[in-house]
C-alpha cells in the first residue's frame, strides 16, 4: 500500500529566499483512491518530512486516525524529522 506524493496536491506555496525550500505549501486532500483489494498487505505509512507539518481536518475522517482521533476542525503539527502515520489500531486492521 502506498499513496502518492502529498505535494501533487499543493495549492499554494509560500517562497523563501533560499532556493528550492518554501516558508509553507499548503495542500488539500482529495480521498485516497486504494489500488488494492482487502486481502494485500498494505504496510503503515509512517514518514518523516525535511518541513514541519501542519494539518488540519475541515470535514470527514482521516483513514489514519479513526474513531474520533482526529475530527473535523482538529489539527496536527510534525515538527521536521518526527517520525509519524496512522495509530496502531489503524495498523492492525
Amino acid at each position: 500500500y502506498d499513496h502518492l506524493d502529498p505535494s501533487i496536491y499543493t495549492v499554494l506555496t509560500v517562497p523563501s529566499c533560499e532556493e528550492g525550500t518554501a516558508l509553507a505549501d499548503f495542500v488539500i486532500f482529495p480521498p485516497r483512491y486504494q489500488a488494492t483489494d482487502d486481502d494485500t498487505f498494505k504496510p503503515p505509512y509512517y514518514h518523516r518530512n525535511c518541513m514541519a507539518e501542519f494539518m488540519g481536518l475541515i470535514d470527514g475522517e482521516y483513514d489514519a486516525k479513526v474513531d474520533g482521533g482526529f475530527v473535523p476542525g482538529g489539527c496536527s503539527l510534525h515538527n521536521v524529522m518526527t517520525g509519524h502515520g496512522p495509530d496502531a489500531h489503524v495498523f492492525e486492521k
